[in-house]
């Protein structure tokens, strides 16, 4: 009688077990994050602040710019969202799954997407995310840093990664040409500081 007691007892926890697992979760709203397949948000959850690594093949000219950039998400959320960890990584200039979030600069793109100006993966498991790289097109477009002066020959190398950083934390592109997320960035443009949607799309989630 015991063992069958026993028997009984695993057999139900283990169909517990399984109709947790198979849950439906409800959808939420996107306030203009990434959704997985069930539409839910993707995010960091409580694993912040994000910690970001700088590939050896990203020029040091640049550390100053994307340092700012990271600096504009911690001032305008008030905490610290994001950290560079380290600089220079030696390693393949391969972007991949690692574990690692890094941001790579490459000489070679493809030609069919060369308008990108830089491209940020991320992948998730359910709705968390546990990795986000950044790669920078290095072949088809040029670039700078600095103290907040124009240049029409080139990308504003502190807006682009305000973008993309962006991306890394899940917000996903719109529509509103003043917001950090919109799709495009000209050649001369600053866009450094998060405005008001962009802060309110995070706050939905963190």
């Amino acid at each position: 009688m015991r063992r069958k007691l026993v028997t009984g007892g695993l057999l139900l926890m283990t169909v517990l077990f399984i109709q947790a697992c198979g849950r439906k979760l409800e959808p939420e709203e996107p306030c203009n994050f990434v959704q997985n397949s069930q539409m839910q948000r993707v995010s960091w959850k409580d694993r912040m602040p994000v910690k970001l690594y700088i590939h050896a093949s990203v020029p040091t000219q640049y550390y100053s710019s994307i340092e700012l950039a990271v600096d504009q998400w911690n001032r305008a959320m008030g905490r610290e969202m994001m950290r560079i960890e380290l600089t220079g990584v030696s390693g393949d200039n391969i972007p991949k799954r690692d574990g690692a979030s890094m941001i790579y600069w490459l000489n070679q793109w493809e030609d069919d997407r060369r308008t990108e100006q830089a491209r940020t993966t991320v992948y998730w498991t359910g709705d968390r995310i546990y990795e986000a790289d950044i790669r920078i097109n290095g072949e088809f477009f040029s670039f700078y840093g600095g103290d907040g002066a124009e240049s029409f020959s080139g990308v504003d190398m502190e807006s682009l990664m305000v973008h993309e950083f962006g991306h890394v934390m899940g917000l996903s592109h719109n529509g509103d040409k003043g917001s950090v997320m919109a799709v495009t960035l000209s050649s001369g443009t600053l866009r450094r500081t998060p405005g008001k949607d962009d802060l309110d799309s995070l706050r939905c989630e963190y």
